[in-house]
Order: structure tokens, then C-alpha cells, then sequence
């Protein structure tokens, strides 16, 4: 609230970060690691329109105290009378609403997961039943689809499904039973606002139906193109707009950017750390810990790897090693807060890529596989069939030799050249 107060001249257009932050990560928390590890395509859609639908849902919250800011007489109010009458509008947001939010996301990510499942087994279960409410009182909108029997890809599922409702407790699950018949629609039978659409297929947890977001392009308030330019008759995409894009890069970057700012002023009063840097162009830093012990091959993959993300933006921090447990295996330290190992990779075959995974793998905590091509030869394609063989290892003996890597990232001279989810 202070930050809106702050700068009240244009409290309108705000998106404070640390709220933005926060609401992203309570609806990001809604997806499951397993859910992540299975389907990382998906659920970096789902995240991205998460931050999407977080943008607009802070930016209603601050317009709509933005207009108390002032008396009857058109004064700004004092802070202490401003919060006082903007309070309300603070806790249904940020308690009320985001806990529902919360609640439906977790539902909503669950049955795209379901989804994907259905879909990997039509060949032997190829309907889908609707499963009635586990609710002690539920509403009368959905029972006339109970018990529903119907092939995954009828026109029907496109329509209607379980959590198009807020608080609904029906399911789906699949089988191979008799086709019943297509219930009749009844009047206020089509999905809640922001609820339509199957997540699975579209990476939205909460659709751009929702009243958070704006009607029309034309409406939009990140749009920031000259007004005699603002489109008019464009069909809506919030998801892949160039200006909401724009925006949550701005909100994220600054933060982040500050971040790594701190921690640079930190670390260079840490008498355990050396080399350490800020990047004022990127906003990246990166530091060593003077137990890192950087051995003759391997540390110059290390440094490459360091120099290049902070260059990116990146806070890349190469850790202590050592002091642990016999035996005890360390990563080489920190990439943004996630424990990253780097594979120097000196011929790009698939074989010697898939080795490189596997490298970052002997260290259960890894997080972020960093693969160095030193003498270039990076194939994205060669990269994806080396990553398709990795992920085979989950299922080979007892998976020791897999680790749900959070992120691959591939640098071939001063670039990052592939950075995706698992």
C-alpha cells in the first residue's frame, strides 16, 4: 500500500512488484513438482500466463484503491485515512479472492494433469465420465452431467467440464464404458468467467475471460503505443502481447536486477568471496567463494559459464567445496538460487551431450544442467534427442541415474544458446 500511496500520481497504473511477486508465487505453488517434471512444456505456459494473469489482477487491485486517494475536496488524503478506507479492498484481494484463486489454480492444474493422462491412455480407456460432486451441498448447474459417458475428443468436453465453476468438486476419469447420451444444456450452464477453456490444451489456469483482464486490446492498460495506434479490432491474445510482456520483464528484470545489486554489496564485504561483480548493463552478478576449488579442466568451464550469466542477468555464484560429509558430492554453486553443475562438452555428438547430462546428474542436488560447447558445434536438434535419452533414464533401474533438472541451459561462446525446462 505504501508503494501506492508513494507514487499516487499514477497509482492507477501501477504494479507493485513485491505484490506482483507474491501473487505469482502462490498461484505458480498451485503446480505440482511431479506435474512440472512430467509435462515442463506445459507448465512453463502455465507459469507465464500465471505471471499474466497476476499483472492484471494487481493492476485492478491498485486502480481500484487509487480511486480513494482523494477527499471530497479533491485533496490527497492523509496515508493513515487513505489505508484506513483502501484496507477493504487490500484484504479481499490479497486474502479472500487469492485464496480462492489459490484453491481453483491447485483444482484446475490437477485436472490438466488428468487431462494429459487421459489423453496418453484413449487407446485403452478412450471415454471420459463425468464423476458427481464430492461436495456436501453441490450446486444444481452440474448435475445434469453426472454419470455423462463420452469419447475424449466429443465437442461436449470443449463446452463443459469439472472446474468450470469456482469451488467445484466433480472430476473425470476415464473408461472404457457405453457412450451415454449428450445431456441437454440448461440456461447458465456455460462456464464462470475466467473458467472456460481446458487448461491442458490452453496453459490457462484462469482464462483471459476473467474480469481482471481488460475487454479489448483497445482497452488494455499496458497497452503503451502512440493512441492513434491502439488496435481496435484485434482479437484479444493477452498471453503472447508484446505490451504485457513488456511489462512483466519490467517489473521482474528491475526487481531482479536490484537483487543482485544487494547481494553484490554483500558479498564484497564477505571475506569468503572473491571476484565479485556487478554487471550494470544486465544487472547480473556473480562471486567465488575461495573454497571453490576450480581444477585445471573443469574451471575454465566454470568461469566461461559464470561470465557469460552474469553477462545474461544471472546471479551466478560458484560455492564453497569441501567441509561436508565423506563422500559428499557438491554442485558447483548457485545459478539465481538454484544449485546448477557444469558439463564442458568439447565435441557436440548426441552421445557426448547425453554424457553431459548425466555428468550434472552425479550431483543429486543439481537443479540447472549447464552444458559448455567450447569449440562450438551446438544442434538443437542433436540437444533435444540427447535430452529425449536422458529422460529415458528415469525408467531404468531404480532412477539413480536421473534427476528432474528444473532447467537446462547450453553456452557456446559469450551466449546462452538454449535455456528451457526439463
Amino acid at each position: 500500500m505504501k508503494s501506492v500511496y508513494k507514487h499516487h500520481s499514477r497509482a492507477s497504473d501501477l504494479v507493485p512488484e513485491e505484490l506482483f511477486n507474491g501473487v505469482v508465487e502462490t498461484l505458480n505453488s498451485a503446480v505440482s513438482d511431479d506435474f512440472s517434471a512430467e509435462y515442463p512444456d506445459l507448465c512453463e505456459v502455465i507459469r507465464h500466463n500465471n505471471e499474466v494473469f497476476s499483472a492484471f489482477k494487481v493492476h485492478d487491485e491498485c486502480s481500484r484503491m487509487a480511486k480513494l486517494l482523494l477527499d471530497e475536496n479533491g485533496n490527497l488524503k492523509s496515508f493513515e485515512r487513505w489505508s484506513r478506507d483502501a484496507e477493504p479492498i487490500a484484504s479481499h484481494h490479497n486474502k479472500v479472492w487469492l485464496r480462492t484463486e489459490y484453491d481453483q489454480a491447485i483444482r484446475r492444474a490437477e485436472q490438466a494433469r488428468d487431462w494429459k493422462q487421459f489423453e496418453a491412455e484413449a487407446d485403452v480407456l478412450p471415454n471420459l465420465r463425468w464423476v458427481p460432486s464430492t461436495a456436501a451441498h453441490p450446486g444444481a448447474d452440474h448435475m445434469p452431467f453426472w454419470n455423462t459417458v463420452l469419447p475424449i475428443d466429443h465437442p461436449f468436453w470443449n463446452e463443459h467440464k469439472p472446474g468450470d465453476r469456482w469451488g467445484c468438486q466433480c472430476s473425470l476419469e476415464a473408461t472404457d464404458d457405453p457412450v451415454t447420451d449428450v445431456p441437454a444444456g440448461t440456461v447458465g450452464d456455460e462456464p464462470a468467467p475466467g473458467l472456460d477453456g481446458n487448461p491442458a490444451k490452453t496453459g490457462h489456469l484462469f482464462s483471459e475471460s476473467h474480469p481482471y483482464y481488460p475487454s479489448s486490446c483497445s482497452k488494455c492498460p499496458f497497452y503503451t503505443g502512440e493512441p492513434s495506434s491502439t488496435p481496435t479490432n484485434r482479437a484479444k491474445d493477452c498471453g503472447n502481447c508484446p505490451y504485457i510482456r513488456t511489462c512483466i520483464n519490467d517489473i521482474t528484470g528491475k526487481g531482479k536486477a536490484r537483487r543482485n545489486k544487494e547481494l553484490y554489496r554483500r558479498l564484497k564485504e564477505d571475506k569468503n568471496y572473491d571476484h565479485v561483480k556487478f554487471d550494470r548493463t544486465s544487472g547480473g552478478m556473480s562471486a567465488s567463494h575461495k573454497d571453490h576449488n576450480f581444477d585445471k579442466i573443469g574451471g575454465k568451464y566454470e568461469l566461461l559459464a559464470q561470465n557469460v550469466g552474469r553477462r545474461n542477468g544471472y546471479a551466478v555464484i560458484l560455492g564453497k567445496e569441501g567441509g561436508g560429509d565423506i563422500g559428499e558430492r557438491f554442485t558447483e554453486g548457485s545459478w539465481d538460487g538454484l544449485l546448477f553443475e557444469v558439463a564442458g562438452r568439447e565435441t557436440a555428438t548426441e552421445n557426448n551431450v547425453f554424457k553431459g547430462l548425466k555428468h550434472c546428474a552425479n550431483k543429486r542436488t543439481t537443479q540447472i544442467a549447464v552444458l559448455v560447447y567450447p569449440n562450438g558445434g551446438y544442434d538443437r536438434g542433436i540437444l533435444e534427442t540427447a535430452i529425449k535419452r536422458y529422460k529415458g533414464l528415469a525408467a531404468v533401474g531404480d532412477g539413480k541415474q536421473f534427476v528432474p533438472f528444473r532447467k537446462i541451459i547450453c553456452i557456446q561462446g559469450d551466449e546462452i544458446v538454449y535455456e528451457q525446462a526439463l
